[in-house]
């Protein structure tokens, strides 16, 4: 019998496992379906579009009402009804402006419904007292392996088949999620004041905006990964091996990061430093062996970046409203900066190529690193609740 902390753990594994593939390799599947760099990209940006209004307004729902289990269980179920479109709508039609508007409609229809997902659960997790560093590093540790294993599979049953596997791993996330007991949740008595709070905290805005930037460079840079590997003649295993050397650097942060003690502040700066470098790397250089010596680093500083968002968000939010702040953060923050970093990746791979992506991508996270030194100005930068930073 599992605990409540195993449960999370697995589903976590079983979330990350299902849509890893469906990360690395879409814009893969595009391609090969013909689209252009700016129709990739336009697809990518209006999923995160849907997921971005989409996530703030599931986390008040479940917060107003409680609803948090209900929520997911509907979320897993609908995305994965859509997710089983993409390969049916790339199978069945062949006119390209057709192909194109129905795949955006899936889009669309997939994003809205498994964007809250992810926000909801890691309100859960916190909310039931568990670390959620050690939960969370059961997807990394998912993602990782999905990858190796689903690079292999798509060598040999074609990119169709990531579409697949994120359905049957939802099918299995919906029965886990179902054995799991229903959280105790605290329902906004008067929501709207609460989100005044929450909104008008200059700490949580700072962090809106760190998350924002980086939300477009680590969304864009993870999109044409797939793309770029097969412009330097890697095999898309290479592309799974990569994928899967960066979640064991994220694995280890997510269960070492408690007691190694670094606070969130410095976490969220070497975090964002770290892509930085990494892509600077990927810019000015071709070579495989060099793309994946850096993998390593960016799995530590996605870990680094990820645990200091979810947490600081959670720290800066009123009691009432942790689903809302989350949501709001991955949703409107790291969502309206995925949608511009998927759109304005497109059009950079048709003017300038995947590698040069990078280098742009490494300017706008410098960006980033500078505005997160904030957190570092004595008075401004403790990672306190709310009322706390209120009261400062």
């Amino acid at each position: 019998m599992f605990d409540e902390k195993r449960r999370y753990q697995t589903l976590y594994f079983v979330f990350f496992v299902a849509g890893s593939g469906i990360t690395a390799f879409r814009n893969v599947y595009f391609e090969e379906l013909g689209l252009s760099g700016f129709e990739m990209g336009l697809i990518g940006a209006v999923m995160v579009g849907a997921g971005m209004f989409a996530q703030p307004l599931w986390g008040v729902v479940a917060d107003r009402f409680g609803r948090t289990k209900g929520a997911l269980l509907v979320g897993t179920a609908v995305s994965a009804v859509a997710g089983l479109a993409f390969p049916v709508i790339g199978q069945s039609v062949a006119d390209p402006p057709l192909l194109f508007g129905l795949l955006l409609a899936a889009g669309v229809v997939f994003a809205t419904f498994r964007a809250p997902i992810m926000p909801i659960a890691n309100s859960m997790v916190l909310d039931s007292g568990l670390n959620y560093g050690s939960v969370r590093a059961f997807g990394a540790i998912a993602f990782g392996v999905g990858l190796v294993g689903i690079g292999s599979l798509v060598e040999w049953f074609g990119t169709p088949v990531v579409f697949y596997i994120y359905v049957v791993g939802m099918a299995a996330f919906f029965l886990f999620l179902r054995g799991l007991p229903k959280p105790e949740t605290t329902v906004a008595p008067d929501i709207r004041s609460e989100a005044v709070r929450l909104l008008t905290n200059k700490r949580f805005l700072v962090l809106f905006v760190v998350a924002m930037v980086m939300g477009g460079v680590i969304s864009a840079g993870a999109s044409f990964f797939a793309v770029f590997m097969r412009d330097i003649q890697a095999g898309d295993d290479i592309t799974g091996l990569a994928w899967f050397i960066r979640t064991v650097g994220e694995a280890a942060i997510f269960l070492a990061m408690a007691r190694i003690g670094l606070d969130y502040r410095w976490q969220l700066s070497l975090g964002v430093l770290t892509y930085a470098i990494g892509y600077a790397v990927y810019g000015l250089t071709g070579a495989v062996t060099a793309i994946l010596s850096v993998q390593l680093m960016l799995g530590v500083g996605y870990a680094m970046f990820n645990l200091s968002t979810v947490n600081l968000a959670h720290r800066f939010a009123p009691e009432a409203l942790s689903s809302t702040a989350q949501a709001v953060m991955t949703g409107i923050g790291i969502g309206a900066g995925r949608a511009l970093g998927e759109l304005a990746g497109g059009q950079l791979v048709d003017m300038v190529g995947t590698q040069e992506l990078y280098l742009w991508l490494a300017g706008a996270t410098v960006f980033a690193l500078v505005v997160s030194l904030v957190f570092h100005i004595p008075g401004v930068g403790t990672g306190v609740a709310v009322e706390d930073a209120e009261a400062s």
